[in-house]
Order: structure tokens, then sequence, then C-alpha cells
């Protein structure tokens, strides 16, 4: 009885943590180039929160923001972006493209854009798929989607993308 009992309390405690709302980090202030490496695993935290939750959450913007902060000041991850790349019309799925691509160049320590673009890409089309119902039809997604489908996302990216 008293293994039954401690194993319902687990799973009650456990429920509760994961209803927990995200903490979102605090953007600090001014900060030099070399600093932005102590805020990469908030900024990872941050860009994996925005690919598994909804468009509509409510913390959506304030988790955004501070991707997109470390995003464009870290120097640990170039992106070369060309009309090619930013096909979509959906601002979610923009931010998913920098996130992924962002994941990709820290996670592998690789600065290759056609690779970077890839990734982000893909999360980004993912999250289309997986939230197709709550986001409205975008057409870049949709052209991204058959290329992807028909195996030639990558070739076509390779056109207008450094490697």
């Amino acid at each position: 009885m008293k293994k039954i009992a401690v194993i319902i309390f687990s799973l009650l405690l456990m429920q509760g943590v994961s209803a927990q709302k995200f903490v979102v980090p605090e953007i600090p202030g001014d900060i030099e180039k070399s600093e932005y490496a102590n805020y990469t695993q908030d900024a990872m935290n941050c860009i994996d929160w925005l690919k598994t939750h909804s468009p509509s959450d409510p913390q959506r913007e304030e988790v955004s923001t501070y991707a997109l902060w470390w995003l464009t000041g870290t120097p640990d991850v170039h992106m070369v972006l060309t009309s090619d790349v930013l096909k979509f019309e959906n601002g979610h799925l923009l931010m998913l493209l920098l996130g992924g691509w962002g994941q990709y160049a820290i996670q592998n320590k690789d600065d290759n854009q056609l690779k970077g673009c890839l990734a982000g890409i893909n999360t980004a089309l993912d999250y289309y798929v997986k939230y197709r119902k709550e986001l409205p039809k975008d057409k870049g997604a949709e052209t991204f989607l058959k290329l992807r489908d028909k195996g030639k996302l990558k070739a076509y990216l390779a056109k207008s993308m450094p490697e």
C-alpha cells in the first residue's frame, strides 16, 4: 500500500512540474559580444520551447523576443538570408527557421550555411505540419513542403546558399 501511495504522490508531483509556466530569461542590458556565450543555453531552451508550444500560447512573444535577441547578437551563429530562403509568410515559421538554424550551428559547431538553413527550414516545416490547424495557410511553407517531399529541398537551397 505504501508503494502505491508513493507512486501516486510522485505522479502528482510530476504533473505539477510539467504544468508550470516556462520562465523566460531576462534580457541583460548592453553586453559584449563575448558575453553572449553565457546565455547560449537559455537561448537553446527558448528555441526548444518555441518548437513544442502552440502558436496561440500567451508566452510565445516573450520567448521569441529572447531567442531573437540572442540570435541577432551572438557571434557564434552566422546566417546568410536570401530571398529563396525567406519564403515564409508567418512570423512563427520565420522565427523557427532562425531558431532551428541557430540550434544547428551551436549543437554541431558548424557554420555551414546550407546545412544550417536546411535545419532551420525543416524545423519550421515540422512545426507547420504539427500546428497546421492553428496556423494560416503559408505559401512559402507549402512550397518548401512540396520540395522536401520530393527530396529536392536541399538542391533548391544550394542554388542560392554558400556552403
